[in-house]
């Protein structure tokens, strides 16, 4: 029985690859139509995001199988608990790339060319973690999740100094305030809910591997 649920639990790390190979490749799109105003490429997101959805509840459907029928135990039922999140966490990064894409048909390309919001650099940085978060998982290693948690800060640093930026542009009655920053700040949420969304994943990952809580601890191991 055992073997059965560990070569099961092998071709179920295959299928979450491919899901997070597609989330990540949706990503690199979103930001590459917004920088290029391609909305061509915006609409390939949405299309992928049906395909993302499609293997998501594919991803469920085997999960729940495998715990009613082997009623994993200790490591392999924390394995399967955070697959079942890291599923879940991995169709909303989905979203998220596919409402960054909708900002390539409502943003102008003049908007994207000239403004100051720290946006492409903080995408990189986003889906970096988001990659390293899932090869964390797939290959179970602690150490490599700590490091996007570590990551973190330095997405929320640059959406920091985004919102300050428009917030400073608002209260600017010097210069007309344009519309489309506001598209623009939007993307930086939906960077910011990505990284934390990879964050979140390795918090995940040192659970399934260390049976260890990381989640509200930040403050402590601060002090």
């Amino acid at each position: 029985m055992e073997q059965h649920l560990h070569r099961e639990i092998d071709e179920l790390k295959l299928v979450i690859a491919r899901l997070g190979g597609l989330v990540e490749e949706a990503i690199g799109k979103a930001m590459m139509a917004l920088k290029n105003g391609d909305k061509k490429l915006a609409k390939e997101v949405r299309r992928g995001d049906d395909l993302v959805d499609s293997l998501e509840v594919e991803i469920e459907e085997r999960l729940l199988k495998m715990f009613a029928l082997y009623q994993p135990v200790a490591r392999d039922l924390r394995f399967l608990v955070t697959a079942l999140k890291v599923n879940n966490e991995l169709e909303h990064v989905g979203d998220l790339a596919e409402s960054i894409a909708s900002k390539a048909k409502t943003v102008g390309n003049e908007a994207v060319i000239s403004t100051s919001l720290n946006l492409f650099t903080m995408g990189e940085k986003a889906q970096g973690m988001l990659s390293k978060a899932l090869d964390a998982f797939l290959k179970s290693d602690a150490g490599l999740a700590r490091q996007v948690i570590a990551m973190d800060d330095e997405v929320d640093a640059c959406h920091k100094f985004n919102h300050k930026l428009i917030r400073t542009r608002i209260n600017d009655k010097t210069v007309p305030f344009k519309e489309e920053e506001l598209g623009l700040l939007s993307v930086s949420r939906s960077l910011e809910r990505i990284a934390d969304t990879a964050t979140s994943i390795a918090e995940d990952v040192v659970y399934f591997v260390d049976a260890r809580i990381v989640r509200h601890r930040k403050n402590d191991e601060e002090d």
